[in-house]
């Protein structure tokens, strides 16, 4: 699967979305998710410095459901899903049903070994390091 996270394909991924949930909707994703997952990921991107050119390979994937009480003691079907980004957009390579106790895992960002070196000489431009002064 690789769908093209935009606007246009909003109902072929509610429609994926509904294939795999069935009849289950209460803690489950939908299109606008994935999109916000997206376009969320695309931020962190700007934010860590690295240009649109050196964007592609990113992996991010996200879960449906949020935070509940530490109460709730019921499992929930939620989702899983994962997206990559292309040489201009982000694709939705994976989506699954899943069962769960508790509050779904946060957002995650994974980089690329490159995009990775370029974040950090990005951070670490905007300090220096005192050297250590004799006692």
């Amino acid at each position: 699967m690789k769908i093209k996270i935009v606007e246009a394909n909003r109902t072929k991924i509610d429609a994926l979305l509904q294939e795999i949930n069935g009849k289950s909707v209460s803690h489950t994703a939908s299109a606008q998710n994935i999109i916000n997952l997206a376009e969320f990921m695309e931020m962190r991107l700007e934010k860590f410095g690295i240009a649109k050119k050196d964007r592609s390979g990113a992996i991010a994937w996200g879960m449906s459901g949020g935070s509940v009480p530490t109460a709730y003691k019921y499992s929930r079907i939620i989702n899983t899903y994962t997206i990559e980004r292309g040489s201009s957009s982000w694709f939705l390579i994976d989506a699954r049903r899943d069962e769960i106790y508790g509050s779904a895992s946060k957002d995650h960002l994974n980089l690329t070994a490159a995009q990775r070196d370029i974040a950090v000489s990005k951070f670490t431009a905007q300090f220096s390091v005192q050297a250590v002064a004799p006692r």
